[in-house]
């Protein structure tokens, strides 16, 4: 869970616009899919929390190296999770440009 948080904190970073001179404030992608963007941020971010778990966060010295494998199926569940959010990051730039 707290993978999405930060997952969800980067993307509303990445795609907010500072005020400068030149562009007003705002969003980098259109209103519509913003939403999408940060969802997908979200689930990237649980995505690889979730596969790195606790290494993600702590040091060796707390954690030994040598801690349990994931399973197939967990590796898989981050996989899918991880492409989703990459999709739907990609489906809201894409329709921001107008392609879908």
């Amino acid at each position: 869970m707290f993978g999405s948080l930060i997952g969800a904190l980067l993307g509303f970073v990445a795609i907010s616009r500072r005020p400068t001179y030149i562009r007003h404030s705002g969003w980098s992608v259109t209103d519509e899919v913003v939403t999408h963007f940060i969802i997908g941020a979200a689930l990237l971010g649980g995505a690889i929390a979730s596969h790195y778990g606790d290494r993600l966060w702590t040091e060796y010295r707390v954690i030994p190296p040598d801690g349990p494998d994931q399973s197939s199926f967990s590796v898989l569940l981050s996989v899918l999770a991880g492409a989703a959010g990459v999709a739907l990051m990609a489906f809201a730039i894409l329709r921001t440009f107008g392609v879908v």
